[in-house]
């Protein structure tokens, strides 16, 4: 562990459902030219473990037409195993970039901790649930976009100021689209689509059902990030938990 203090700290949060491969994609191109800190979370989910206490808990998988006996202290040795392996990737991770990092394990539910656990200045960045198969497979150059959620204008700004610097291909002719997700309040909505575009650059307007679509049966392009404020997520845990468990992300609150 690195504990070297830093300008900016980017909490990489996953559950026992290990997606870290999109996370760990996505703090990394969010962390590039910044002053950061890396943060590992491993949430241990604590509904998971309640199950595996009861005496006729069972285990079934993949490929495996047969159920077996899981027990809470054969869970608890799996997760530490994720923990651990999160934590590697982590570490290597802020090793190829050059920053400092920190890993740290908590019990509960990953929206909750993420939540707790980040200070008033820091990122987070969560992954999505596995959405199944997808209908359509993504052009080979179709561009990645980047999702903002804002709740008003003053929110509008920070999202886009994290997105100006968001880079996922490294490329001036294949940078992110930018899409706003406009709220379903009519007056908050017509709000944002009077802010100057000069204050917005080029972006477009979607629904949140537009969003969700997008994750369910999209093109599914390396680099897509869903972006909200840290103040929106802590409002509205319950819709941040919707959307992730719809697929949408990985998402991350700036």
């Amino acid at each position: 562990m690195n504990a070297t203090t830093t300008a900016l700290r980017i909490w990489i949060a996953v559950d026992a459902l290990d997606r870290s491969a999109d996370v760990l994609g996505a703090a990394m191109r969010l962390a590039a030219g910044r002053a950061v800190e890396l943060a590992g979370l491993f949430v241990e989910d604590a509904d998971l473990l309640r199950l595996a206490g009861w005496p006729s808990a069972t285990e079934t998988r993949l490929f495996e037409a047969s159920l077996r006996q899981v027990g809470g202290a054969e869970l608890e040795a799996a997760l530490r195993a994720q923990a651990l392996a999160l934590q590697r990737r982590v570490d290597a991770l802020a090793r190829d970039i050059g920053v400092p990092w920190s890993f740290r394990t908590a019990r509960g539910r990953v929206v909750q901790q993420a939540l707790h656990l980040a200070g008033s200045g820091d990122w987070i960045v969560l992954a999505s649930a596995a959405t199944g198969l997808r209908l359509r497979q993504a052009a080979p150059r179709a561009r990645p976009v980047v999702w903002l959620l804002p709740d008003d204008e003053a929110g509008l700004s920070r999202l886009l100021a994290a997105a100006a610097r968001y880079d996922p291909q490294g490329s001036a002719e294949r940078r992110a689209e930018r899409r706003v997700v406009l709220p379903a309040d009519a007056t908050r909505a017509a709000q944002l689509r009077a802010v100057p575009q000069a204050a917005t650059g080029a972006v477009r307007f979607a629904s949140e059902a537009e969003l969700i679509a997008r994750a369910a049966c999209g093109p599914a392009v390396p680099g897509d990030l869903v972006l909200m404020t840290r103040d929106s997520g802590a409002a509205d845990p319950q819709r941040l938990g919707r959307l992730l468990r719809r697929g949408v992300g990985p998402l991350a609150l700036v």
